[in-house]
């Protein structure tokens, strides 16, 4: 391939850094997409026109910033763990994605308010979960407007300084979430495990346990019982007026009929997280221990 072609086919989001067509990046474009197509079609059928189209825009849109933010962290740790090198190549588009989800979140909050700055700055004064999304968005916009090679040849070692503050948008991210009036069980408290997971890798890593099988047991069982006990512990906190008491969330995680309509509990999914990273690690280690050299039965 001539290298003026190669270099303008490196360039398209489905494309390797070779500039060939890649499976992987092309199913990641496809994944990150269809949170976006299907809040389009609920808006234009009109099923969250009641009480307004923008209250379901930012919940989901919010939702999915997160997701794709968490997805982002996971990259490094899930390559390091199974040794697909490729998997680096969506760290890039996961992060883009976040920022286009985290733009539609702040355009759906501006709409919500018909854009009224008066009103917007009344309720930006009042809650620190607002100022928690500002910082995280300014985070955001940092590292979205850095994401390019040209950027990062320009910057060296600054870039890598600067991309770790993509933990530090997760956290305040996280956290604008668990400050949300409805944050009282479910999803936000798997975030929170799960950013809890990612941080915890990375001390794994800087320890050269990262790939280890028993560390990485721990490290989910911790970040399990962190989701599991945080939540009972923000319902008497900073929930505290909410009618759900601490003692039936915890029980709720034992009640199948209530998993019907709020789904899996965090704990049970981090378990399952952590199984499959672990079963990925202990495979890998099996892959890639020596094996005995055998030797011919002697011959009595």
């Amino acid at each position: 391939m001539p290298v003026h072609t190669r270099h303008w086919t490196t360039r398209l989001p489905w494309s390797d850094p070779a500039g060939r067509f890649s499976v992987l990046k092309a199913t990641c474009l496809i994944v990150t997409t269809l949170p976006a197509a299907w809040m389009a079609q609920e808006v234009l059928s009109g099923n969250w026109d009641f009480p307004s189209p923008y209250i379901g825009l930012i919940y989901h849109s919010g939702l999915w910033t997160t997701y794709f933010l968490l997805a982002s962290l996971m990259v490094t740790p899930l390559r390091a763990i199974s040794g697909w090198r490729r998997l680096v190549q969506l760290r890039r588009m996961l992060g883009v994605t976040c920022f286009f989800y985290c733009l539609l979140h702040l355009v759906a909050w501006f709409g919500l308010r018909f854009w009224d700055w008066l009103a917007l700055g009344d309720e930006l004064f009042g809650r620190l979960s607002l100022w928690l999304a500002i910082l995280s968005m300014a985070i955001l916009l940092a590292l979205a407007a850095t994401s390019f090679d040209a950027a990062m040849r320009t910057m060296g070692a600054r870039w890598k300084q600067l991309h770790r503050l993509a933990y530090a948008a997760a956290l305040l991210g996280v956290g604008h979430f668990l400050l949300s009036p409805g944050s009282v069980q479910g999803t936000p408290f798997l975030m929170a495990g799960l950013l809890a997971w990612a941080l915890g890798w990375r001390l794994l890593a800087r320890r050269s346990l990262g790939e280890s099988p028993s560390a990485i047991l721990g490290l989910g069982l911790i970040a399990s019982l962190l989701a599991l006990l945080l939540q009972p512990l923000w319902l008497m906190t900073v929930q505290a007026a909410t009618a759900l008491s601490p003692v039936s969330a915890l029980l709720d995680n034992l009640n199948p009929q209530v998993w019907q309509y709020l789904g899996m509990p965090p704990v049970w999914q981090l378990l399952a997280w952590t199984l499959a990273t672990v079963s990925i690690s202990l495979w890998r280690q099996a892959k890639t221990s020596p094996k005995p050299i055998s030797t011919p039965h002697s011959i009595s």
